[in-house]
């Protein structure tokens, strides 16, 4: 089952939702307002840079 990422028109809220293949789109309703109106958003997840083997992000500490 895919995760998808929504937000809802009516409060604005983002959520994410595992979605089954027979899962009518309707069915899925905002968990804050419950409101059907609701749009399937890019994950930051999905749409970050490739794969690399170095990282340019800074060490947490010392190493050693």
């Amino acid at each position: 089952m895919p995760l998808y990422e929504y937000t809802c028109q009516g409060c604005g809220a983002r959520f994410e939702k595992l979605v089954r293949s027979s899962t009518n789109p309707a069915a899925i309703i905002c968990p804050r307002c419950a409101s059907a109106a609701v749009a399937r958003v890019f994950s930051t997840f999905a749409t970050s840079g490739g794969a690399s083997n170095e990282s340019s992000a800074p060490a947490c500490g010392p190493v050693g």
